[in-house]
C-alpha cells in the first residue's frame, strides 16, 4: 500500500514538472531561441554594415581633403596670376608680363616659380616668361623649342592635360608633380598648377600660365587646414577621431595629423592635385574592423544579459508556478487529511455512544473505558478544530494574544497532566525535567499550551519502536527554554528548512503514512514568534527530533545560570546523535 502511494505521488509530481517544462519551452524558450538566432544574425549584419559605413566615411573624408586641396591650390594660382590678361599676352607686352610675374613672386611667398608660356604656331607666336627668386627671364620664339625649361614645362602641362578629367572646363586648373629641376636644386617632386590661357575673342587656348608651390607651404599650412576642415566636416575632430598621414613619392612621411601609430586603414593616391603622393587614413590604436567587432561584442553582451534576465524571470515564474502547484496539492491533501482526521474520532464517538445508548455495557469498568475513549476522541477532535480555526485567524491576521506574566513550569505541568492519559494509552514513557520556579515571562497561557501540545502530538505520531518522550523546562541565559525530544523517525536536514511552512509535510517515510494537516508546526512557529521567541530544531533521520522553544525572560536583570552546551546557539544538553535512548 505504501509503495503504491509513493509511485502515484512520484508520477503526479513528475507529470507536473514535465508539464511546466514543456509549457515553458513552448511559450518562452522556443521563441527565445529563435529570437537569439535572428538577433545574432542581425548583429553580424550590423557589424558588416558598420564596417562598410565607417570605411565609406573615411573615404569621404579623403575625398573632402582632396577637393579642398585642389580648390585651395586653384584659388591660390588664380589670385596670384590675376594681373595677367589675355590681351597683354596677345599683344606680347613681355615687359609688363615679366613685371607682373615678379610682383606675384614678391606678394606670394608660398610660390617659388611663376611662368607664362604661349604656344600658338598658327599665329607664329611662341614665347615663355619665368620668374624665380633670381628675377624674371624670357625665352623668345627662336629658342622656344630648344630651351630646356620650356621643354620641361610644356611636357608637364601636356602630362597634366592627359591625366585630367576629359569633362573639365577649359578654364579649370591642371595639376602635376615632377622632380624635374626647372631652375630648382631640390630632389623631390614639386607641385605645379596650370591655368589655360584663352584667346581674348574666346577662339581657343593659346597657352598656359601657372605657379610652382613650395613644399613647406603645402605641409605646413595648406594641407593641415584642408585636413582639419575635412575631419571636422566628415569624421569629427577629436582625440578619438581618425589620423591622416601623407607620404611623398619615395615613401617618406611628410605630414601626419596626430603623432602616433601610422594609419593603414585606407591608402590611396592624393590626386588629382598631388597624384604622386599617398594619403593614408585610419585610427592610431584600432581598425574599423576592430571597432565593428567591439560594437558587435558589446551588443551581443547586452543581448545575452537581456536574455539572461528573461531566463531568470522565467525561472522565477516557473518556480512560483511550481510552488503554487505544490501549495494547491498541499491544500488538496490538507482537505483529504482533515476529512479523515474528522471522520476517525467522530466514528469512534458515534460507535461507543451508540453502544452506551443501546445498553450493551455490562459493567461500570467497561462504561468508564468507553467514556475515556469518547473523551479522548472529543479532545482530539477539539484540538484539530482549534488548529484549523487558529490557522484561519492567523491567515486573516485576526489571531489575538493575551499576554500576562506567567510561569512556564506551571504551563508545561498543566499540559502534561491534560495529555497524560493519551500518552499512557499510546504506551509512551515520559521523562520530565522541569526546573521550578522559573523566572516569569510574558505569555499567553492558552496559546503556549497549544504550542506545547502540538509538539507533544507530533512526538506521539512520528514515534515507532522506541516510545519515549523527554520534556524539559529550564532557564538558559536570558531565556526560558522548553524542550521536547522524542526517539522517532527524525527529519532529514534537507527537509528541515520547510517543516514550519503551512501545509508542508515531509515527502517520504512514516510521515506520509501518518495522517495530518500540516498546520501544527506552522501554528507553533507563529505562537512563538508572537512571544518574541525562537523555535529551534535538532534532528536526524532515525535519531529522533528535539524542538526547543526559547522565550525571553520578562525581567532583564535575571542573571545567567547556564550557557548552551552544544555548538548550536540557544541549545543545551546532548545532540540527537548522542541521544542515550538509542
Amino acid at each position: 500500500m505504501y509503495n503504491l502511494r509513493m509511485i502515484k505521488w512520484l508520477r503526479d509530481k513528475s507529470s507536473r514538472r514535465t508539464s511546466l517544462t514543456v509549457l515553458a519551452f513552448l511559450v518562452f524558450l522556443l521563441p527565445c531561441g529563435l529570437f537569439s538566432i535572428l538577433q545574432y544574425r542581425s548583429l553580424k549584419g550590423l557589424e558588416r554594415k558598420t564596417r562598410i559605413e565607417a570605411q565609406d566615411n573615411l573615404r569621404q573624408a579623403l575625398l573632402e581633403i582632396s577637393q579642398r586641396t585642389r580648390f585651395s591650390l586653384e584659388t591660390l594660382t588664380i589670385d596670384a596670376m590675376n594681373g595677367i590678361h589675355a590681351a597683354e599676352i596677345e599683344q606680347e607686352k613681355l615687359e609688363d608680363i615679366e613685371q607682373q610675374l615678379v610682383n606675384t613672386r614678391k606678394s606670394h611667398a608660398e610660390i617659388d616659380l611663376a611662368f607664362v608660356v604661349v604656344q600658338c604656331p598658327c599665329q607664329k607666336r611662341q614665347f615663355a616668361v619665368f620668374a624665380t627668386d633670381a628675377g624674371a627671364h624670357r625665352v623668345s620664339e627662336g629658342y622656344f623649342k630648344t630651351n630646356e625649361d620650356v621643354r620641361a614645362i610644356v611636357s608637364l602641362f601636356n602630362d597634366a592635360a592627359l591625366l585630367s578629367d576629359r569633362t573639365r572646363s577649359l578654364r579649370e586648373a591642371l595639376f602635376e608633380q615632377s622632380s624635374c629641376l626647372l631652375q630648382d636644386n631640390s630632389d623631390g617632386a614639386r607641385t605645379f598648377v596650370f591655368l589655360p590661357i584663352l584667346a581674348a575673342d574666346g577662339a581657343g587656348e593659346i597657352g598656359f600660365m601657372g605657379v610652382r608651390v613650395k613644399d613647406r607651404f603645402l605641409t605646413g599650412q595648406l594641407l593641415p587646414g584642408a585636413i582639419a576642415a575635412a575631419i571636422d566636416a566628415s569624421a569629427g575632430h577629436n582625440a578619438a577621431g581618425p589620423v591622416i598621414s601623407i607620404e611623398d613619392e619615395g615613401g617618406r612621411e611628410i605630414y601626419i595629423s596626430r603623432a602616433g601609430q601610422r594609419p593603414h586603414e585606407i591608402n590611396q593616391s592624393f590626386g588629382p592635385a598631388l597624384r604622386q603622393w599617398t594619403i593614408r587614413i585610419g585610427y592610431p590604436d584600432n581598425t574599423v574592423a576592430g571597432m565593428a567587432r567591439a560594437q558587435f561584442r558589446q551588443n551581443l553582451i547586452l543581448t545575452i544579459l537581456g536574455l539572461a534576465v528573461l531566463l531568470i524571470g522565467l525561472g522565477l515564474v516557473v518556480r512560483t508556478a511550481g510552488r503554487e502547484l505544490k501549495l494547491a496539492h498541499a491544500k488538496g491533501t490538507f482537505v483529504s487529511n482533515v476529512s479523515h482526521e474528522l471522520k476517525t474520532p467522530l466514528a469512534l464517538i458515534r460507535l461507543f455512544g451508540e453502544t452506551l445508548e443501546m445498553g450493551r455495557v455490562t459493567n461500570m469498568e467497561e462504561a468508564r473505558d468507553y467514556g475515556h475513549i469518547i473523551s479522548r476522541e472529543s479532545g482530539r477532535l477539539t484540538g484539530l478544530i482549534d488548529n484549523i480555526l487558529d490557522f484561519s485567524r492567523i491567515e486573516a491576521g485576526r489571531r489575538q494574544y493575551h499576554f500576562a506574566q506567567g510561569n512556564i513550569d506551571e504551563i508545561v505541568e498543566d499540559v502534561l497532566e491534560r495529555y497524560e492519559y493519551q500518552l499512557q494509552t499510546e504506551g509512551f514513557e515520559v521523562s520530565k525535567q522541569i526546573s521550578s520556579p522559573l523566572p516569569p515571562v510574558l505569555v499567553d497561557r492558552e496559546a503556549m499550551a497549544q504550542a506545547i501540545l502540538n509538539l507533544l502530538n507530533n512526538a506521539v505520531k512520528y514515534s515507532t519502536g522506541v516510545k519515549r518522550i523527554g520534556v524539559r523546562a529550564e532557564q538558559r541565559g536570558q531565556n526560558v527554554a522548553i524542550e521536547i525530544d522524542d526517539s522517532g523517525i527524525g527529519i532529514a536536514r534537507s527537509e528541515q528548512p520547510r517543516i514550519f511552512d503551512k501545509f508542508y509535510r515531509v515527502s517520504t517515510g512514516l510521515v506520509q503514512e501518518t495522517r495530518g494537516t500540516g498546520l501544527g508546526l506552522s501554528i507553533v512557529q507563529h505562537i512563538v514568534e508572537a512571544h518574541h521567541g525562537k523555535i529551534l530544531l535538532d534532528s536526524a533521520p532515525g535519531k529522533g527530533s528535539r524542538f526547543t522553544i526559547l522565550l525571553p525572560i520578562d525581567n532583564p536583570k535575571v542573571p545567567e545560570t547556564e550557557q548552551p552546551a552544544s555548538g548550536v546557539p540557544g541549545r543545551g544538553g546532548y545532540s540527537i546523535a548522542e541521544n542515550p535512548r538509542h
